[in-house]
Formats: structure tokens, C-alpha cells, sequence
């Protein structure tokens, strides 16, 4: 599994969210990175109060995206069409680099011998 990520990825809601909806409609999918089998990218959800969740996105198909909800101790909350849904630099993300960058050298290390 890789975590993707983009550049200034940010939409908006294309329609409201439930606190356990799945999928999430968005106005422009193609800001966010393309995702390959068993890769991710984790998207932060604002209302217009400041609330944010952390979602973390398997699938994009069009505008539509599968998501697992309340990632990174963030609470899943219902959220309006227009609220914001972006591409951030998450702990998760992060963390997931440094594994990949740890498990890249202790390989390198064992082929070096």
C-alpha cells in the first residue's frame, strides 16, 4: 500500500454527508492523486465552523469517492454540499513515509550485507 498525495488538492462537497456515508461526492476529484490498487491518500473534511475529520480515500471513480471514516482520532460528523475537502499533509501520511523510507534501508542494508 502506498499513501499518494498531490499538490493543493482541494474541492468542495458536491452534496451533503451523513457521519457514516461512505462515499463522498465531490465538485473536482481530478485535484486529488490517482490511485492504483491498495494505494490511499488521506483527505481532511472543514465545515464552515472549523470542524474537520480526517478521511482516508481507497477508490476515486469520477467524482466519487470510497472513503474509511474518523481516521487519526478525528470523530465522523455530517457535512454540507460546499464544505471543503482537501489533500492535506496529515501525521498519518508522514508516518507512512518514514516507514516506507525505514523499511527502503534496512533492504538496502541486507542486500549490502
Amino acid at each position: 500500500m502506498a499513501v499518494k498525495f498531490s499538490n493543493n488538492g482541494k474541492t468542495t462537497l458536491a452534496s451533503d454527508i451523513t457521519n457514516s456515508a461512505t462515499t463522498i461526492a465531490v465538485n473536482d476529484a481530478s485535484v486529488f492523486p490517482s490511485l492504483s490498487a491498495g494505494d490511499t491518500f488521506f483527505m481532511t473534511l472543514e465545515d464552515l465552523s472549523g470542524n474537520i475529520e480526517i478521511v482516508s480515500v481507497s477508490a476515486v471513480s469520477s467524482n466519487n469517492l470510497t472513503v474509511a471514516r474518523a481516521q487519526e482520532g478525528t470523530t465522523a460528523r455530517a457535512f454540507s454540499t460546499g464544505n471543503k475537502a482537501e489533500n492535506r499533509l496529515t501525521a498519518a501520511g508522514l508516518n507512512s513515509l518514514l516507514d516506507d523510507a525505514a523499511s527502503t534501508a534496512t533492504v538496502q542494508a541486507i542486500a549490502l550485507g
